[in-house]
């Protein structure tokens, strides 16, 4: 596994949902890599929030590699995320 990212969301969120599906692209055009993704609803496992110590969602955690990176939003930029994760090298899809 080279990579593990948690995914805080609220299902009953627009915003939450729109976070999700903007991750599964990104990962899927942009990461062929092996990743493990774990969505996560606050409503659902609020101790697991908690235990994060998630204050807004939606939350993105990348776990793996370290060190700890958290990204909060909609993750409508692609490249931020793809920065935040450090997953790919955003010099050239900045110019795009």
């Amino acid at each position: 596994m080279d990579y593990w990212i948690q995914l805080f969301i609220n299902r009953n969120s627009i915003t939450s949902m729109g976070a999700e599906e903007n991750l599964n692209a990104i990962l899927k055009k942009y990461y062929p890599g092996e990743f493990r993704l774990e969505i996560i609803d606050i409503m659902e496992d609020p101790d697991k929030a908690e235990e994060a110590g998630i204050l807004a969602i939606p939350t993105l955690i990348r776990k793996w590699p370290a060190p700890e990176v958290r990204l909060i939003g909609a993750l409508t930029v692609q490249t931020r995320v793809l920065a935040g994760l450090g997953i790919a090298n955003v010099d050239h899809l900045q110019k795009q």
